[in-house]
């Protein structure tokens, strides 16, 4: 199966390519460009040098959210733009559990953090099974930052982009996941994609919309002064 994921939740946007569950090609976006202008160029490149047509991607993976909202928008559009072209069957993934994806190392409970502004975090936790497989444990939610860091145990480990500024916050005794590891990345969100995708989980195209978890600042500002 022919598989394109996308990732732009973050500045660090990326696209990768599948045959079936083996990675074919991954690659960072231009950061000098916007989104909008540097994705379809670099897509049409990795698809050509695959040796693909657009028209025979079967299945786009997209990371949902959380993430930044502008990014988001792009990524989700592009991936139902692709869809809807070739025919592909679309799976949204959180951003979050494509963060813990990342994460090799044998651990028990996993914390991952990305920055929401406002010094909050999005936040999500997730158990190692017996097969390798972050599961889920606490959904996506939005916390306090600081109050969330303290509020950590020895033992348990954390990751996530929203560590770069709170790092000094952290408690001794909880583990920090390699700062290479932090961040999303197409090739995970593809992964992990994959695997709900062979597990019989995937999206409705007309309703696979990104996931903000929080109002923007102008949608609460405009009910503030309703």
């Amino acid at each position: 199966m022919k598989t394109l994921a996308i990732d732009t939740s973050t500045r660090q946007s990326s696209l990768a390519l599948f045959q079936g569950s083996e990675l074919v090609v991954s690659q960072w976006l231009d950061p000098t460009l916007p989104t909008t202008q540097a994705i379809t160029p670099l897509l049409a490149q990795l698809v050509e040098e695959a040796g693909w047509k657009p028209t025979e991607l079967q299945l786009v993976i997209v990371a949902q959210g959380p993430g930044s909202f502008t990014g988001l928008r792009i990524g989700v559009m592009t991936a139902k733009t692709i869809a809807y072209v070739s025919g592909a069957t679309t799976v949204g993934v959180n951003t979050l559990r494509a963060i813990a994806h990342r994460c090799d190392d044998n651990v028990s409970r996993l914390h991952v953090v990305m920055d929401a502004q406002r010094k909050q975090f999005f936040h999500a936790a997730y158990d190692r099974n017996d097969a390798g497989s972050y599961v889920e444990v606490q959904p996506t939610q939005i916390v306090d930052d600081k109050e969330f860091l303290a509020a950590l145990t020895p033992g348990e480990s954390i990751t996530g982009p929203g560590l770069k500024s709170k790092l000094s916050l952290v408690p001794e005794g909880v583990r920090v996941v390699d700062e290479n590891e932090w961040s999303p990345t197409a090739e995970a969100v593809g992964r992990v994609g994959i695997t709900d995708f062979l597990a019989g989980r995937f999206d409705d195209f007309w309703n696979l919309n990104p996931n903000y978890y929080r109002k923007s600042a102008a949608e609460e500002k405009l009910e503030s002064e309703a």
